[in-house]
């Protein structure tokens, strides 16, 4: 490839992630109905013809804004807890990467996703995320299971889905900064429900926090 055009490829891809960039600040600031192509391409700063050139409707940026900021939470998340790691110490920073900082903004946008998921499109994204996030949870702990460490008062996978259950819960508390709701409470809870549903011995001590990615 050309040195002009893998630099105009690489224009392309830029603008459209500022267009999408955007688009997310709008979603969590004024919600899906005053997010118009108009203010996207006010926010982007960038005409209207370019917003369409990307994206032809509203319904189509939404449905990439969707696949484009839940694919950057989800490798995040991933990353969060690599493979081969001792199970609990995995289980601990997968659960902590599940209510990311910034957390008011994680939830408001996954809130306002949710509300749009009557949209069969979106419908099927939303289930392949939630497939997403699975795996690592289940490896996990049919490691801690193997080697002794866990012994779950429930099946994996219904220990899994609560913990995907716990996040789409906080989510909403934290969205409509309810009383008493904040990250750090919601973080404790989370990680003493965990030791509960895994049947973790009381004195194997939590993990710190993972550090935040620099």
């Amino acid at each position: 490839m050309s040195g002009p055009s893998r630099g105009n490829e690489a224009l392309r891809a830029a603008q459209r992630e500022r267009i999408l960039r955007a688009a997310e600040t709008l979603l969590v600031t004024h919600g899906v109905e005053r997010s118009r192509l108009r203010d996207v391409s006010e926010a982007a700063g960038v005409s209207i013809g370019t917003v369409q050139h990307y994206f032809d409707t509203r319904d189509r940026l939404i449905a990439e804004l969707f696949e484009w900021s839940s694919q950057r939470r989800l490798e995040a998340w991933q990353s969060a807890a690599p493979d081969g790691g001792e199970p609990w110490s995995r289980i601990v920073a997968l659960l902590y990467a599940s209510l990311p900082d910034p957390l008011l903004w994680r939830s408001r946008i996954w809130i306002e996703f949710c509300a749009m998921a009557r949209d069969e499109e979106l419908r099927s994204k939303l289930d392949r995320h939630y497939d997403a996030w699975r795996p690592p949870f289940r490896e996990a702990i049919e490691a801690g299971i193997q080697l002794g460490v866990f012994h779950p008062v429930m099946p994996v996978a219904d220990v899994v889905d609560l913990f995907i259950i716990f996040g789409d819960g906080a989510s909403v508390g934290i969205s409509l900064a309810a009383p008493g709701i904040d990250g750090e409470m919601l973080r404790r809870l989370l990680i003493e429900t965990a030791r509960v549903a895994l049947g973790v011995a009381a004195d194997l001590p939590t993990p710190p926090p993972p550090s935040p990615p620099r």
